[in-house]
């Protein structure tokens, strides 16, 4: 913004969409020691817009939103194992709307 100020917005509600707590996901090669806190999900749809990729996860090894949720269930003693399964159960129509929301966010 060329060194102006952001604006201010009083009064905003946001809604970050996460649960702002650690998770252990037991991901190959350990990030952070298994754990992680859970990055809010809110703007992560401009990442494309902005800067040409679509970098995921805590460390950016995802390509992309599908890869991101899919790596959250590389381990059964994860603890996004069980959502990682669910989401790999939907239909085809309905992993994609999820993956819509998360870009518009």
């Amino acid at each position: 913004m060329g060194g102006q100020p952001l604006p201010r917005y009083q009064d905003q509600t946001i809604w970050p969409y996460t649960d702002m707590i650690q998770h252990r996901l037991y991901m190959k090669n350990g990030i952070h020691g298994s754990w992680c806190r859970t990055t809010p999900l809110w703007g992560r749809g401009l990442s494309k817009v902005n800067t040409g990729a679509e970098d995921r996860l805590h460390d950016d090894r995802a390509r992309n939103v599908i890869e991101a949720i899919m790596w959250h269930g590389y381990s059964r003693q994860s603890d996004a194992y069980e959502s990682t399964e669910k989401f790999y159960k939907l239909s085809k129509e309905d992993r994609d709307a999820v993956v819509a929301f998360i870009d518009a966010i």
